[in-house]
């Protein structure tokens, strides 16, 4: 192929990734509250292995179709990230909250480092080993589908969503040892008395929503700053 096409093939493969996330991210609200937190997070390695498994045998195949394939369906389990921090906070007593809910973004970073580190001609950035370098997430998969079934589900959604006390009760003496939770269980019953009978909105209800454009451009103004601060070139 001429240099033309070949800069158009790489350009697609490397952005076909976001477009794969926006349609994960898309669908995780609704995923999380059909099936819950952590079956969600289960439903979604399903394509970050299939992805995996295409780049993977990629080069075998020598076919950049199967990389395209591959880079989309694992930016659709990027998209996962939308609510795998709501979980994370769900499970996490009150006083560690806040700390654990930083821990998604320093673990988003900290694998980014591996994967550039992975990627240095030394190690996996080399001729023969790039397509293992492309695979390397679905190990990632495969570790959370063999751990995330021992975790129990989000005890806010056991309440708030299915509505089962006795469940939600042992959910937390599951998370958090044995105690008396009753303070908490309390909380969680006066958030489903202020929630009830609220509507989940899809991504185009909230942008139709006038009542949410002041938080909805704060949001949008501070994503896009940060693609300017010169985090992404460090």
């Amino acid at each position: 192929p001429s240099a033309e096409t070949v800069t158009l093939l790489w350009s697609f493969i490397v952005s076909v990734y976001s477009i794969g996330g926006l349609l994960g991210s898309s669908c995780a609200g609704y995923l999380s509250v059909r099936f819950g937190r952590k079956r969600a997070m289960l439903l979604a390695n399903i394509p970050a292995l299939l992805g995996a498994a295409l780049m993977g045998f990629s080069r075998l195949c020598g076919s950049f179709e199967m990389i395209i394939a591959g880079r989309l369906f694992s930016g659709v389990c990027g998209g996962k990230l939308a609510f795998l921090p709501v979980y994370a906070g769900e499970i996490s007593p009150k006083k560690l909250r806040g700390f654990i809910n930083v821990t998604s973004s320093v673990f988003l970073a900290l694998g980014k480092t591996v994967a550039r580190v992975l990627g240095l001609r030394e190690l996996l950035g080399t001729e023969d080993m790039w397509h293992v370098l492309l695979s390397f997430s679905g190990l990632v998969a495969v570790m959370q589908l063999l751990f995330l079934p021992f975790f129990p589900e989000s005890p806010p959604y056991l309440l708030l969503q299915k509505d089962d006390k006795a469940a939600c009760l042992k959910a937390m003496k599951q998370l958090w040892g044995e105690g008396n939770y009753q303070t908490e269980f309390d909380d969680l019953m006066k958030e489903k008395a202020i929630t009830k009978g609220t509507k989940i909105m899809n991504v185009l209800e909230v942008l139709r929503e006038r009542s949410v454009y002041p938080q909805l451009c704060t949001m949008l103004l501070l994503l896009l700053s940060l693609q300017l601060c010169g985090l992404s070139a460090v």
